[in-house]
């Protein structure tokens, strides 16, 4: 699953600063809201911006506004050669609404490093929310050290690939109706990012 889909997600984002505002918008919609709900969200935001109703939390709106704005420099962040990782993970924090689980996912899709350690990762590796929970506003060294402490918890857990894998399982199982199985669930990350381009 992680082989395919993310790769397709990352030869689009890599290609085309389009997709990689695709990935955010998807990254911001997907937070706290179901995957299921992702397509239709997605159509919405295409649809009608920033007045979409899966948008109507103000932290997601100023979210989804910022990236709007500034997708081209988070473009080069993502793909930027002489960063590191940490340091990227900082700039997507950056982002309103965005903190370590999802500036991870994002990384995920984008360029296969870091993970989505998000409430159900939590839930199943018994992780406490406020280890990977940056405090905002904070300095440039904490945050750092955050990302640094996230980025090594995700390969302790077995890795951005077994993260995907395993995550996309999990929600198979738990949503039978919605999803035929975890390819599935895999695919709507690349249905719901392409679909709003």
């Amino acid at each position: 699953m992680f082989q395919l889909h993310q790769q397709t997600i990352a030869v689009a984002s890599k290609a085309s600063a389009k997709y990689t505002l695709a990935t955010l918008k998807f990254a911001l919609g997907t937070i706290r809201t179901p995957l299921y709900r992702a397509m239709t969200d997605m159509a919405e935001v295409k649809k009608k911006g920033a007045d979409a109703v899966c948008l109507n939390n103000t932290s997601k709106n100023r979210g989804y506004r910022y990236v709007c704005k500034n997708y081209k420099y988070l473009h080069h962040v993502i793909h930027c050669d002489y960063m590191t990782t940490a340091e990227k993970m900082v700039a997507l924090m950056d982002i309103p609404n965005i903190g370590p689980a999802k500036s991870g996912f994002i990384l995920q899709m984008c360029i296969g490093e870091v993970g989505c350690i998000d409430c159900h990762n939590q839930k199943m590796f018994d992780i406490d929310r406020k280890d990977i929970t940056l405090q905002k506003p904070a300095k440039l060294a904490t945050k750092l050290k955050v990302a640094q402490n996230y980025i090594k918890l995700c390969e302790n857990l077995g890795g951005t690939e077994y993260l995907w894998d395993n995550w996309c399982e999990f929600i198979a199982d738990r949503h039978p109706t919605k999803f035929d199985d975890a390819y599935h669930v895999s695919q709507v990350h690349v249905d719901a990012i392409v679909s709003v381009v």
